[in-house]
C-alpha cells in the first residue's frame, strides 16, 4: 500500500487532481474537509468563539469567511487558530488513515494544503506537489474567489512558497497548462501505478 501526501499552493489545482483520483475509487482524506467537519462541532465552535469573539459566530456556526479574513491579515491570529485546529485535524486524519489502512487499499491520498508546514511529510510514503507559478496562482485565485490582488497575495504568502514545495517533492504534477494536459500526465501516472 502506498500513502501519498498531495499538496500544492492555493489555487494550484490540487483539488482537481484529488478529484481525478477519487473518480477512480482511490480514497482521499482531505485536510480542508476535515477542518470544516471539525468547525461544525459544538466544542470547537465554543473554543473558536472564546479565542476570536462572538462576532465570528453566525446562526450558531463559525463564519469561516470572517474568520479567514481576520487570520490572513494578522499572522498572530493565524497562529492562534492553527494552535487550536491543527492538532484536531491531525488526530482526525490519523484516525481516518488507520481505518483505511485496515481495508487493504493499494493507494491512499492525503490531500493536505499545508503538508510541509505542519510536518505531515513524515507520515506519508511519497509527497506529490501540484505546481503552477505564483503568477498563475494569483490569477486563478482572483478569478475563482473574487479576491483583489492584495487579498490573493496575502493568501499565497501565508503558505510555504510553491517553488520550495516543488524542491521537496517526490513527484511534481505541473498544472500550468490546460486541464487536458494535466489529465494526460495523470493518465500516464495512473498506468504506471496500476502496473507496479
Amino acid at each position: 500500500m502506498l500513502t501519498i501526501g498531495l499538496t500544492g499552493g492555493i489555487a494550484s489545482g490540487k483539488t482537481s487532481v484529488a478529484n481525478w483520483f477519487a473518480a477512480r475509487a482511490i480514497p482521499i482524506i482531505n485536510a480542508d474537509t476535515t477542518a470544516h467537519e471539525l468547525m461544525e462541532q459544538s466544542a470547537v465552535i465554543s473554543m473558536l468563539e472564546q479565542e476570536f469573539g462572538r462576532e465570528i459566530i453566525k446562526d450558531g456556526k463559525v463564519n469561516r469567511a470572517l474568520l479567514g479574513s481576520r487570520v490572513f491579515s494578522d499572522p498572530k491570529a493565524k497562529k492562534r487558530l492553527e494552535k487550536i485546529i491543527h492538532p484536531l485535524i491531525r488526530q482526525s486524519m490519523q484516525e481516518k488513515l488507520a481505518s483505511l489502512q485496515k481495508q487493504n487499499h493499494k493507494l491512499i491520498i492525503l490531500d493536505i494544503p499545508l503538508l510541509f508546514e505542519v510536518g505531515w511529510d513524515k507520515y506519508v510514503d511519497q509527497v506529490w506537489v501540484v505546481y503552477v507559478s505564483p503568477a498563475i496562482q494569483r490569477e486563478r485565485l482572483m478569478a475563482r474567489n473574487g479576491f483583489t490582488e492584495q487579498e490573493a497575495e496575502l493568501r499565497i504568502a501565508s503558505q510555504m512558497p510553491i517553488k520550495e514545495k516543488a524542491k521537496r517533492a517526490d513527484l511534481i504534477i505541473d498544472n500550468s497548462g490546460t486541464w487536458e494536459q494535466t489529465e494526460e500526465y495523470l493518465n500516464n501516472l495512473w498506468s504506471k501505478l496500476i502496473i507496479s
